[in-house]
């Protein structure tokens, strides 16, 4: 007595494609150890399998795990006991995301039997099922059918042969290309008959060969869409919805998915509030291999309209460093969130058109919050702190701008000007020599006031508070007069500054109590308007000095000539 087997050989060995061999016949009481869906419907009948489904019954299924999706055949032989009509056919799914191939699917499927007779292949999309090609027409108008059907797809295109009752040869009923899906999960079939056909189907193996796909990618994000009181997201895969959970700034919400797995549409009771940020958290969003979505929340925000100034154009690098590049830093004034999505950066031609528009991607800037808009944060980090990485946005390409002068636009896709600056090099703090590699920096963000960022900054403020904001107060003092060497850093001397205004260049040097300089501590140090300045009580040569009192004398002075001149008394201990 021949028994259902499986056969798995390993050719070649990849990460996601493995050659496999399967072989099922249905000989004996065992098929059911391999398939599944409605064994009941089915039974052993000598060396075939049988339909014995209930007479009121409409379709019956039965499925495999099967990942063959490469390079592949698959075979079918069975019977039917009637000429198959569009009211009594069988569906063979080579492919299916699915284990119920009744509902919604992502798959594709040779149907026997129609109205007109035909061998179809079909693609299906949840519940859509699309035509790829077919055979002639009334190819299966045979008072009894036995047919081996046999599918093969190579490279996205797909064959479909038959040989039909004494045919000793098969012959080609169709072919199309598609490669809509890229993965399988089950393979099977399905039995749609009526009252009189429910124990009519026969069925002798099932074969198929090829490479085993892995899904081993997870789902994503493919686009949302939102209204004040209805949300959408569409995935890229069809999701297991069942056990996908969802909450709205932490309260539970439902959602209705649409027949493809892929799409899951929220119709909020209450409105959201324009320009206020919603969190959409998502748990155990799976794709139909069980692989996690990795981004676990959404950002959700019906925009307010934006006006010009809420989001202003706040440093600009125009001259970096030879293995720099430009950078834009734009700042959200307003009390609202702001999507860079619906905003182009751009510059001007010398007519002041605009010219050169780069649309901008997604993301949501909090009011009080930067966006550093660049082609290479890496290269702008290698030079700059960066302590809010967040902030920065990558686009392909930046507007040309050039190293001595042009102009920086921020505008809406409807041409809009939120924000524009026209800068040049003459702009920079006129005691500064060298110009390469200093951003320019708005002095306020209510200010059309810009300047050289500081040289205690690191010449650019990428992503954080810009170096020129003035104090309201001046002051300079020692925030700790006592030096630990053993405690250094924390046991540094420390001089703090706070300045009512930018450009200051200053000169900080420690003296013995005899007047002999000891540590030059900053030379000509083009100053942020708040900062602190450092000493480890050791001298120029970094030896460290003896216990003793010193004097540390400050001193800056701007292009207007206005000088500060402090001294202080800063003591190294032990």
């Amino acid at each position: 007595m021949r028994l259902f087997y499986l056969f798995v050989f390993i050719i070649v060995s990849y990460s996601t494609a493995l050659c496999t061999e399967f072989y099922s016949d249905f000989q004996g009481n065992k098929f059911s150890n391999l398939w599944s869906g409605e064994t009941n419907h089915f039974a052993p009948n000598g060396s075939v399998l049988q339909l014995q489904a209930p007479s009121d019954g409409k379709r019956s299924a039965l499925y495999t795990q099967c990942r063959i999706f490469d390079e592949a055949t698959w075979e079918l032989r069975f019977r039917m006991a009637f000429n198959p009509s569009g009211s009594n056919y069988l569906r063979f799914y080579m492919v299916s995301d699915s284990p119920d191939l009744k509902e919604d699917l992502n798959g594709y499927f040779v149907q026997v039997g129609n109205a007109s007779d035909q061998i179809v292949l079909y693609r299906q999309s949840g519940t859509s099922i699309k035509k790829l090609a077919s055979s002639e027409a009334s190819r299966v108008n045979r008072d009894s059918l036995c047919i081996t059907l046999k599918v093969q797809r190579a490279k996205g295109e797909w064959r479909v042969f038959a040989k039909i009752n004494d045919e000793e040869t098969f012959r080609e009923e169709c072919s199309a290309r598609d490669t809509s899906f890229a993965a399988c999960l089950y393979m099977g079939f399905v039995c749609k008959y009526t009252t009189t056909r429910n124990e009519a189907f026969y069925f002798d193996y099932v074969a198929a060969q090829g490479e085993e796909v892995l899904d081993e990618t997870p789902p994503t994000i493919k686009k949302s869409v939102q209204t004040d009181s209805c949300l959408q997201v569409t995935f890229s895969e069809r999701i297991k919805t069942k056990q996908a959970h969802f909450l709205l700034n932490q309260k539970a919400i439902t959602g209705e998915w649409d027949a493809s797995g892929t799409q899951l549409t929220f119709r909020l009771p209450a409105p959201l509030k324009h320009g206020n940020l919603y969190a959409l958290e998502m748990k155990g969003v799976e794709d139909m291999a069980g692989n996690q979505l990795q981004d676990t929340q959404l950002d959700i925000l019906i925009e307010e309209g934006i006006k010009p100034m809420d989001l202003i154009i706040n440093e600009v690098l125009f001259n970096p460093y030879e293995e720099g590049v430009d950078y834009v830093e734009l700042y959200n004034r307003s009390d609202h969130h702001i999507n860079l999505g619906n905003l182009l950066l751009a510059t001007y031609k010398s007519d002041s058109i605009i010219y050169a528009a780069k649309t901008l991607p997604y993301k949501i800037i909090a009011p009080q919050g930067y966006a550093v808009i660049t082609t290479d944060p890496e290269a702008v980090c290698r030079f700059y702190d960066c302590p809010n990485e967040e902030a920065f946005v990558t686009i392909a390409k930046l507007p040309s701008y050039g190293n001595t002068q042009g102009s920086v636009v921020l505008t809406t896709k409807e041409q809009l000007i939120i924000d524009d600056f026209r800068y040049k090099e003459s702009m920079h703090n006129e005691l500064l020599k060298e110009k390469e590699g200093v951003s320019l920096e708005r002095i306020s963000p209510y200010l059309e006031e810009w300047t050289s960022a500081a040289e205690s900054a690191g010449f650019g403020t990428p992503g954080h508070e810009n170096s020129t904001a003035p104090s309201e107060e001046e002051d300079i003092s020692l925030s700790q007069e006592v030096c630990f060497p053993h405690l250094s850093p924390e046991g540094n001397i420390v001089l703090s500054y706070s300045l009512t205004h930018s450009g200051y260049m200053a000169n900080v040097t420690v003296f013995s109590l005899n007047g002999i300089i000891v540590r030059h501590l900053a030379q000509n140090l083009l100053l942020s308007t708040h900062g602190e300045i450092t000493w480890d009580g050791c001298n120029d040569s970094g030896s460290l000095l003896p216990i003793a009192p010193y004097i540390l004398l400050f001193e800056a002075h701007d292009a207007e000539g206005d000088v500060i001149r402090k001294k202080f008394v800063g003591v190294v201990s032990q």
